[in-house]
């Protein structure tokens, strides 16, 4: 007697599922067809004198919300222990103007870029770029991406969201509001201790950026770039708390400084060492430490002018065979990564007069940094700018496991693919000023 038809093709789905799961795990379709190359690149450039405006606005979050940053047990709390913020400032020169705002948040997604910079379109930006302070003792609920909210921010919660955006549209909008003359002062020192490497390479990025723009009357606003993560708050934290950045920004803006937005630097494997015969918390203590060390930069005109450049680059795919049981990670990479990760990055270059910026969606070190700033000739590399993909290491460390490659979601050739990009960014801009004064 025959079988019906509908019998053989019930019995050909386990062997076709098998099948499948095999090719899923054996085909590394999550790292084919991936090769480096950039698309909408957009530039601009303004040789006038400069303006700026600049404005604080509270991260009013809902209550009780999930606290991120440590690991994906994620602790709910009920009150703010220390403010967390957005703070921004808007550049203008010529007819370019640009944005920037900094959140204290673990992260700032592609996604969440990509609405704060509808929610100010009005404004006639020329480019945003919005960075996190990444103080892991924050606010989770904010990112849409399934990999980053069971990875680090925790399910999404769309009223959180929605407060993050609008205090990044009230901050730029009311430093847009607020242009008027200034002329930008920039200076490097290093910051004498107080941070370590995390991994078993000894170098980090102790360089302590600053670039002022002052008014006829006052100071305006600062932008800060230092290597430090914040991990200074106990864990579980007492309340949302926006870590040494925050602290380090309120200090500053009392002490007649100006709106301060901090900015990390090459931080990926740089972790603040905490002195047990300080004074008071851990958190106020490295405020202290970075506070004197601000008093000792040497500042000098940076000049005038506004240039500003962004592009998307291709990026490898992800690999997560360094953080799944041997064999496991093919399969990992194309069921769990592959669907959720970018495509594309998101690079940009901002130049202040002679000062020149790098913006990465990533957490460099200071091996990685060099490579890109190398490429960038000179500029300052400022990690977790419009967008977040983890970290990146040289290709020779993510092939032992060494450094942070063991946190790398994406495949060896990522550093290739953003040193690619990188170029690409700096000759979108040239001619312009070459000398930087935040080396």
């Amino acid at each position: 007697m025959r079988k019906a038809p509908g019998a053989r093709r019930r019995r050909r789905w386990p062997w076709v599922l098998l099948g499948l799961g095999v090719m899923l795990s054996v085909v590394p379709f999550a790292r084919l067809g991936r090769e480096p190359r950039v698309r909408d690149v957009r530039h601009g450039a303004g040789t006038g004198p400069l303006l700026a405006g600049a404005s604080i606005a509270e991260l009013s979050i809902p209550l009780p919300v999930e606290a991120v940053g440590y690991g994906l047990v994620r602790p709910e709390v009920e009150r703010v222990a220390f403010p967390v913020s957005a703070r921004a400032v808007v550049l203008a020169s010529d007819e370019e103007r640009v944005g920037l705002v900094t959140l204290d948040l673990l992260l700032a997604d592609q996604g969440l870029v990509e609405a704060i910079r509808r929610s100010v379109s009005r404004l006639g930006l020329s480019t945003v770029w919005v960075a996190a302070t990444h103080t892991h003792s924050s606010a989770g609920g904010f990112a849409w991406n399934p990999v980053a909210q069971v990875a680090a921010t925790g399910r999404i919660r769309p009223t959180v969201r929605a407060r993050v955006v609008e205090a990044a549209s009230r901050a730029l909008t009311a430093a847009a509001a607020a242009l008027k003359p200034v002329e930008a002062f920039a200076g490097v020192s290093e910051l004498p201790g107080g941070t370590a490497s995390r991994d078993d390479f000894p170098d980090v990025d102790r360089r302590l950026t600053r670039v002022q723009l002052r008014g006829e009357r006052a100071v305006v606003a600062q932008l800060l770039v230092l290597a430090a993560h914040p991990t200074l708050v106990p864990r579980p934290p007492p309340g949302l708390d926006a870590d040494w950045p925050g602290r380090l920004a309120r200090a500053q803006e009392r002490a007649g400084q100006g709106v301060t937005l901090v900015l990390q630097g090459n931080l990926g494997n740089v972790t603040v060492q905490r002195d047990a015969a300080a004074p008071g918390p851990p958190a106020d203590a490295f405020t202290g430490r970075v506070e004197a060390a601000l008093a000792g930069v040497p500042l000098h005109p940076a000049g005038v002018g506004l240039w500003h450049a962004r592009l998307e680059v291709a990026l490898p795919g992800p690999d997560a065979s360094r953080f799944v049981p041997r064999g496991l990670g093919t399969l990992v990479s194309n069921v769990a990564l592959w669907p959720w990760a970018p495509g594309w990055a998101e690079l940009g270059e901002l130049r202040i007069g002679s000062v020149r910026l790098l913006g990465l969606p990533v957490e460099t070190t200071a091996a990685s940094g060099a490579v890109l700033e190398k490429a960038a000739g000179g500029a300052r590399a400022v990690s977790l700018v419009n967008g977040y993909l983890g970290y990146v290491e040289p290709a020779e460390r993510v092939e032992r496991g060494a450094g942070e490659s063991r946190r790398q979601v994406f495949g060896r050739g990522l550093l290739e693919s953003l040193r690619f990009g990188t170029e690409a960014t700096r000759a979108a801009l040239h001619p312009g000023p070459e000398a930087s004064s935040t080396r």
